[in-house]
């Protein structure tokens, strides 16, 4: 992969991991609301499982940045 393509590549990868860290703060936002209300358990399990995806989908992300970075790195050394 030549220089260009992978800080194409890295730069792509670093705003989906950024877009996704705002997801899971805006639901860690609504579950700290939700806890005052009565359908707090309803809610609750949905935002769970969808936080559980996005965790996920962060460290992909998260080790797709280390990746490149490094590859990155000894292209250019």
């Amino acid at each position: 992969m030549n220089r260009r393509s992978l800080k194409q590549r890295l730069l792509r990868t670093r705003i989906a991991l950024k877009q996704t860290l705002t997801r899971i703060l805006d639901i860690n936002r609504k579950r700290k609301a939700l806890n005052n209300l009565v359908e707090y358990e309803e809610h609750s399990a949905k935002l769970e499982d969808e936080l559980r995806v996005l965790n996920q989908l962060a460290s992909n992300q998260a080790s797709l940045v280390r990746k490149y970075e490094h590859d990155l790195a000894l292209i250019e050394a």
